[in-house]
C-alpha cells in the first residue's frame, strides 16, 4: 500500500470495495459527524494508531452527515461508533468516546496478535511477581507451573519460575525446570550461566550463610571465591559481586588471577544491560590498570 491509502472517506460507492480489503486486513469502519464533539475529538487518535500499524489496518472514515443511508445499513446508534471487520465479518464493535490507550488494547488481539500476546504475558510475569513480593509464592508457583503446561514454550515465564525456585533454595528443583527446555533461549541464558557457577565450585562449596560470616571477619581468598560464585548463583549479585573485587584487589594473583574470570562469568548471569554489570566493570577496570 502506498502511504496513507489505509485511511479513507467510505461512501455508497466504495463501501463494497473498501469490506473487499477485509479479507486481507482488518478495516476499522469509523462513523464520524462535525456534529459530534467526541468523535472529532477520538479521530486524530485513530488516525496517529492506524499511521503507526502501517497497512496492518484500514481506516475507513465515513461522514454520517453524508452518508446517512450507509449509517442506516450499519444500524448506527451513537456518535462515534467504531466497527471492525476482519475477512469480510464484523469481529467487533465499539460505540462512545474512547481514550487512544482503550482504543489500542481493544484493536491489538485482532491487527497485531503477537503484540497483544506479549503484553499479556507482561501483565501477567507483573502480577506474579506483586504475588510473591505479598508473600504469596506458593501460589505465584502454582500459576507459573500451570501455565508452562499449557505453554512450555514461554521463556520468560520459565525464567521467572527458575528465580523464583533458586529464591527459595531449592537449587534441584530449579535445575530440573531450566533442564526441560534444551534449545538456547535468550531468557534462560542467565540462569544457565549461574548453574554454571556452582558447578566451579563442586567438591569445594560451603552453605551461603557460613560464607557471609566467615568473610565479614577475616576472609580468606578461598571464602571470598566462594562467597562470590554461590551468592551469584543465588541471585545475590551486588554481594557476590563485592567478594570478587575484594579478591581482585587484596587477592589479584590467587589463582592465577581467576577474580577476573570469575567476575566476567558473572556479568553474564545478569539480564542484558543492567546497569549493575556496567557499575562492576568500571570498578574491575579501576582496580586493573
Amino acid at each position: 500500500m502506498q502511504p496513507n491509502s489505509y485511511i479513507i472517506d467510505a461512501t455508497e460507492q466504495n463501501i463494497q470495495q473498501v469490506l473487499e480489503q477485509s479479507r486481507q486486513i482488518p478495516v476499522l469502519i469509523s462513523f464520524w459527524s462535525s456534529r459530534s464533539q467526541p468523535s472529532m475529538e477520538m479521530a486524530p487518535a485513530l488516525e496517529r494508531i492506524v499511521n503507526e500499524y502501517q497497512g496492518k489496518l484500514v481506516l475507513a472514515k465515513v461522514n454520517v452527515d453524508e452518508q446517512q443511508m450507509l449509517a442506516s445499513q450499519f444500524g448506527l446508534q451513537a456518535l462515534p461508533s467504531l466497527k471492525l471487520v476482519f475477512q469480510g465479518q464484523l469481529v467487533n464493535e465499539l460505540e462512545g468516546a474512547q481514550t487512544e490507550q482503550s482504543l489500542r488494547q481493544w484493536l491489538a488481539p485482532i491487527v497485531d496478535p503477537e503484540a497483544a500476546e506479549a503484553q499479556q504475558e507482561e501483565g501477567f510475569i507483573e502480577q506474579v511477581r506483586m504475588a510473591i513480593e505479598a508473600g504469596h509464592g506458593e501460589q505465584a508457583e502454582a500459576a507459573l507451573r500451570q501455565t508452562l503446561q499449557q505453554t512450555p514454550d514461554k521463556h520468560a515465564i520459565r525464567a521467572l519460575l527458575v528465580e523464583y525456585l533458586l529464591g527459595q533454595g531449592s537449587l534441584d528443583e530449579a535445575q530440573s525446570v531450566l533442564a526441560e527446555v534444551t534449545e538456547d533461549a535468550e531468557p534462560l541464558r542467565p540462569f544457565r550461566a549461574r548453574f554454571a557457577l556452582l558447578d566451579k565450585l563442586e567438591g569445594e562449596g560451603q552453605s551461603l550463610k557460613d560464607l557471609e560470616v566467615r568473610i565479614s571477619d577475616a576472609p580468606t581468598p578461598e571464602d571470598l571465591y566462594a562467597h562470590g560464585l554461590q551468592a551469584a548463583a543465588a541471585g545475590q549479585f551486588r554481594a557476590g559481586l563485592e567478594s570478587l573485587l575484594v579478591l581482585l584487589r587484596d587477592h589479584r594473583d590467587y589463582k592465577e588471577g581467576i577474580a577476573r574470570s570469575a567476575l566476567l562469568e558473572v556479568f553474564e548471569c545478569l539480564p542484558k544491560g543492567d546497569p549493575l554489570a556496567s557499575e562492576y566493570r568500571r570498578k574491575m577496570f579501576n582496580y586493573l590498570y
